[in-house]
């Protein structure tokens, strides 16, 4: 991670002895992070919970809240739990390591440490939680999306269904205009022409124009393509 990257990282340094605090704040500091420290395990909880860090340089061995006792507690907080915790240890401390690591703890660097050792171990963790922390904001940023698309897809379903119901509403129309309206003027018409009226004429006429504007009307809403669908999903027609 280059220094500017490493601008606005905070690293929490757990350690009860104090020469081993302030090497490592000026080692962490110089490259760029910004330092906080506690000289305790309980100071170090009422810290994480004030201020969480995004990782954590934890030594195991301290009076009262060891190092473990810390790691297992931060664990049971919510939103600090994916927070990575590198423990410190002293040589010969490979029980308690294994320990620590089995209580979710990250990674570990022994002391007396290698400067170049212990920012590639920090580099390496920081790096990882970022991506974790972006592929955790993608996945709900997707998990939004298909959830918008979930709605998106009822509405859509509303609609469409609230339509079909307009039109079954508007053939039922229809068929009543032909029943009601246009038979009759056939009949009408038929009679009309029958009879020898010099105002048969003029009367068909007009009767005809009205059975157009209804066929046009007819003609009209069966030519949608909102209909033709309706009509050959529910009636296998068109």
């Amino acid at each position: 991670m280059s220094d500017e990257l490493s601008k606005g990282i905070s690293v929490l340094i757990v350690d009860d002895n104090e020469k081993n605090l302030q090497i490592a704040a000026k080692v962490v500091s110089k490259a760029g992070y910004r330092v906080m420290l506690a000289p305790d395990g309980m100071s170090a909880l009422e810290l994480i919970i004030e201020q969480p860090p995004d990782v954590i340089l934890l030594d195991i061995m301290m009076p009262g809240i060891d190092g473990l006792e810390v790691c297992r507690r931060i664990k049971e907080i919510s939103g600090c739990d994916d927070i990575p915790i590198i423990f410190l240890s002293a040589m010969g401390e490979e029980n308690s390591i294994e320990e620590g690591l089995s209580l979710g703890g990250a990674d570990y660097v022994t002391k007396p440490f290698s400067e170049r050792v212990l920012l590639a171990r920090l580099r390496s963790h920081i790096e990882r939680a970022q991506y974790q922390k972006k592929l955790a904001h993608y996945s709900r940023e997707l998990e939004e999306k298909n959830q918008n698309l979930v709605l998106l897809k009822e509405k859509i379903l509303a609609v469409n269904q609230d339509l079909e119901k307009q039109i079954e509403k508007n053939i039922q129309i229809f068929a009543t205009l032909n029943d009601k309206i246009r038979n009759p003027l056939c009949v009408v018409v038929t009679m009309l022409e029958m009879q020898d009226n010099e105002n048969s004429g003029s009367i068909i006429e007009q009767l005809n124009r009205i059975d157009k504007v209804v066929d046009d009307l007819d003609k009209g809403f069966i030519e949608s393509e909102k209909v033709k669908a309706y009509l050959k999903k529910h009636h296998d027609l068109l």
